[in-house]
């Protein structure tokens, strides 16, 4: 561990049970701090100058008055350069501000000269995600205003500071973290912010008593690594239990952040599940999902779409209600994948806006299941939707080019990742299928000669085909020329009237366009995926 010397301001470095007592640095960041490499590779005259050096050294002065040697401040004592010391230390981190005889709290916007944390609920250390586990860990916390003036402890401003961040005054007090749920505990980070979004993470492994790698670049991800290593460690449901209106209408059973978890703070385990019946075993991540076995019962039918109540082991807290309010999530049917196993759904939530409640019942039986921990095409939202994703895209040979004329219907067609998309429950009448038009015009003759291919699905509930429930799906195409405007509609009439190819053979043009149509897995989820493949005909009358 690397220390201040508060008489020297130099740095030293100590190990294990030399490690000696020490005052610890509590801070927000400005935009020009002393670093780790000025205090090694340049004259204190220099550093000293910087307008971040006097809260160093007030803290050291502090330190020294209250009897301690020495300091530690993350700024100066961490090699950032270093990624593996960069990862132990954050790692350690709340174990180090929980050791600390005595944390100073640098609020360098508050200015009271009378000490009374006038404007306390305003400073910016309480909007930051890494002062929210420095606050925690710490025994004894002082606060400082702009003008190093005293302005209370955690002790003496307890039920203010519970006032102003929503942590328990338990939880200050420095209380087992693990009498608390999972979401409470991230209800505490909810409205709090880091600079980078792997942060966000990282400033919650000391809180959850958690360790793991540090892989900056990855976003959000870390989020759901550190709910992955959760799950490992606890055995709380009330990580399920969050809600989110800015993500699409299908998502994982992860939440997306900690912002997620803002109105679940009152959410706690229940200490018996649903008679006789609960969760069973332990949660498991695999590749193809959280696998779990819970009561799960059919919920509603929406608009033609089968849902399903998956029953939390856990509760809403209230005053009014002695026994709590059981909490749920909505999930629905994901595509069977072939090659997995028959007997074990896949789910993904869906209305992640909302928790259901519910009254317990002990005759549902608990049933193995998989839940996709994200969803990771959220574009599409592939619960709702039916996907045809154009793969492979015509190369027409030199002489004989084709361009994509239009896609049809235009409010189907995404451009960008050449896919159609439709939620799969309009009625059936008012679904055409997909088609693309490719258009030729020859320079000497004047006429125009169309690739035309229509693709689909069939809703029939007596039909189940290659794991899509309640339908098959299909593709057509064909040539056509004309020196007149290409009639759409009834070269899709013609097309729609055979809907059992998957492969199919259009020439013309001195061309032959294959289209193949095949469900296939991307990112865990199922699509229709469309191939078209075009090689030059060896008989075939041009244009």
């Amino acid at each position: 561990m690397r220390l201040i010397n508060c008489n020297t301001r130099t740095l030293e470095e100590h190990v294990g049970e030399t490690i000696p007592s020490y005052a610890i640095l509590s801070h927000t960041w400005g935009a020009d701090e002393v670093s780790y490499h000025d205090l090694i590779t340049r004259e204190p005259r220099e550093y000293t100058k910087k307008d971040s050096w006097w809260k160093l050294e007030r803290s050291c002065q502090q330190a020294l008055k209250d009897g301690w040697k020495y300091l530690w401040a993350d700024t100066v004592c961490i090699d950032k350069s270093s990624s593996a010391e960069l990862s132990e230390a954050i790692n350690s981190m709340f174990k180090w501000y929980r050791n600390a005889e005595v944390c100073y709290a640098s609020l360098s916007d508050l200015d009271d000269p009378e000490g009374n944390a006038e404007g306390l609920e305003n400073c910016r250390w309480f909007t930051r995600g890494w002062t929210l586990q420095e606050m925690i860990a710490a025994q004894d916390v002082q606060f400082y205003d702009k003008n190093w003036i005293n302005q209370g402890s955690k002790a003496t401003l307890l039920h203010r500071i519970y006032s102003i961040t929503g942590v328990d005054t338990k939880a200050l007090r420095g209380g087992n973290l693990r009498f608390f749920s999972v979401a409470r505990k991230m209800s505490w980070a909810s409205n709090r912010k880091t600079t980078r979004k792997e942060d966000m993470a990282y400033c919650l492994l000391g809180i959850f008593d958690i360790s793991m790698p540090l892989l900056y670049g990855e976003g959000s991800k870390a989020f759901v690594r550190l709910q992955e290593e959760i799950i490992k460690s606890y055995d709380d449901e009330s990580l399920f239990a969050w809600t989110s209106t800015t993500i699409c209408e299908t998502s994982g059973l992860l939440a997306p952040s900690p912002d997620a978890f803002a109105s679940s703070s009152n959410v706690a385990p229940c200490l018996t599940p649903d008679g006789a019946h609960g969760m069973s075993g332990p949660i498991t991540i695999t590749s193809r999902g959280v696998r779990l076995k819970v009561p799960i019962e059919e919920y509603t039918c929406l608009a033609g779409r089968s849902l399903y109540l998956f029953r939390l082991n856990c509760k809403r807290v209230s005053f009014d209600r002695e026994s709590g309010i059981r909490m749920g999530i909505i999930v629905s049917p994901v595509s069977k994948i072939q090659g997995y196993d028959s007997d074990i759904a896949r789910y993904t939530r869906v209305y992640p806006d909302r928790l259901e409640s519910f009254q317990p019942k002990p005759d549902v039986s608990p049933r193995r299941i998989y839940l996709l921990k994200e969803n990771r095409l959220q574009d599409f939202d592939l619960g709702s939707y039916d996907v045809f994703l154009i793969r492979t895209m015509p190369e027409w040979p030199s002489g004989c080019e084709f361009e994509l004329l239009s896609a049809l219907p235009s409010d189907c067609w995404d451009s960008r990742n050449e896919t159609f998309r439709r939620r799969t429950t309009e009625p059936v009448a008012e679904k055409p299928p997909f088609v693309l038009i490719f258009c030729r015009k020859n320079p000497v003759t004047g006429l125009a000669g169309y690739f035309i291919v229509a693709m689909g699905r069939t809703i029939n509930a007596s039909h189940v085909q290659n794991g899509f429930d309640g339908g098959s799906f299909w593709c057509n195409a064909r040539y056509c020329q004309t020196d007149s405007e290409l009639d759409v509609n009834s070269e899709m009439k013609i097309l729609n009237e055979d809907q059992s190819q998957k492969t199919i053979l259009a020439e013309g043009a001195g061309v032959t366009l294959k289209c193949l149509v095949r469900p296939e897995v991307m990112s865990e989820q199922q699509l229709f995926f469309v191939d078209l493949l075009v090689k030059a005909s060896i008989y075939s009358q041009m244009i």
